[in-house]
């Protein structure tokens, strides 16, 4: 087990680095940066700056180098522990990430609890009722609501809660986790994910229940209770725990456009500040971070496997 975790951790620096360099390159070979978003702000005021002023403002910045000692340069101040400074009012960007995560992070927590509270136990609904009335109504509804982008989904949603029925005000920044506005939020970015968890766990299901240990375990008189929990749904369910893990990273691109709507200040919505401002540094870092998260958390879907499945062993 060990071994497997120090091999997997040795993996996780190198993609990190390949993602940040791609990302990097992106934002280098990007049409307009910083400066120009700065000189169009600085236009609406009545200021006009003049080429000489602007070149001067790159170089202060550092963005009239080569990418690679740009890239270089990112990267020995984040060995240093420093994710750089904001490029538009030259603040930090660590501490307004760990600022926003714990917003993020309870999001993609209560999406997660929907899921597995609500998404599972619809699979196995879905599975134990096959090619029912029942099973047509569970898939076909959450098929539906996947079809739904989550860009026309917020919109909507906030439209039928706030003005058709009336139930909760228009969310204007964030509560906490006992808010309605969050409960809201979190469901809305596990819909679509919802539909992938029902359909893997109803076909896991239909898939074990055709082995004869689960026929072996009905005939020594088991009730259907019994043999769905002990045997049928603990091997059905290695596929959609590979799924959850998969999906914190989809959380986390839904949720720009829930944290923008919403006006929650996370993660989410760090990234679209940071992409609408050209702010480099914090594009990198909201990156950078989000895919380390995403790779600890998949490691950590790796060693839960054991617990479902005790075939399963890492040497």
């Amino acid at each position: 087990m060990t071994r497997y975790i120090s091999m997997r951790v040795l993996i996780i620096i190198p993609t990190l680095f390949l993602t940040l360099m791609i990302v990097f390159l992106l934002g280098y070979l990007g049409p307009i940066d910083p400066v120009d978003i700065k000189r169009a702000q600085w236009a609406q005021q009545g200021v006009f700056m003049s080429e000489e002023q602007l070149a001067e403002e790159r170089r202060s910045l550092g963005l009239d180098k080569p990418f690679f000692v740009q890239f270089g340069a990112y990267l020995g101040n984040l060995l240093q522990g420093k994710f750089g400074y904001s490029y538009i009012d030259s603040a930090p960007i660590w501490p307004r990430i760990k600022k926003a995560l714990p917003v993020s992070g309870a999001l993609a927590l209560g999406a997660m609890l929907i899921m597995v509270f609500i998404g599972i136990p619809l699979g196995i609904i879905a599975a134990r009722f096959h090619n029912t009335r029942l099973d047509y109504a569970i898939v076909g509804g959450s098929l539906f609501v996947w079809s739904i982008p989550t860009y026309v989904l917020v919109p909507v949603t906030l439209m039928t809660f706030v003005l058709w029925l009336d139930l909760m005000n228009v969310p204007r920044g964030w509560k906490g986790v006992w808010h309605a506005s969050f409960v809201l939020g979190a469901a809305i970015i596990s819909l679509r994910t919802l539909a992938n968890v029902i359909r893997q766990t109803r076909g896991g299901i239909l898939e074990v229940l055709q082995n004869d240990y689960v026929r072996t375990a009905r005939a020594k008189g088991l009730t259907e209770f019994l043999v769905m929990a002990r045997h049928v749904a603990r091997n059905a369910l290695i596929p959609v725990v590979t799924s959850l893990g998969l999906m914190v990273d989809d959380f986390m691109w839904q949720s720009v456009f829930l944290e923008v709507a919403f006006n929650f200040p996370g993660l989410g919505r760090l990234f679209q500040q940071g992409l609408t401002s050209r702010d480099f540094d914090m594009i990198y870092g909201v990156a950078l971070f989000t895919a380390g998260m995403t790779m600890l958390l998949n490691l950590i879907v790796d060693l839960v496997y054991p617990l479902l499945d005790p075939r399963v062993a890492y040497d």
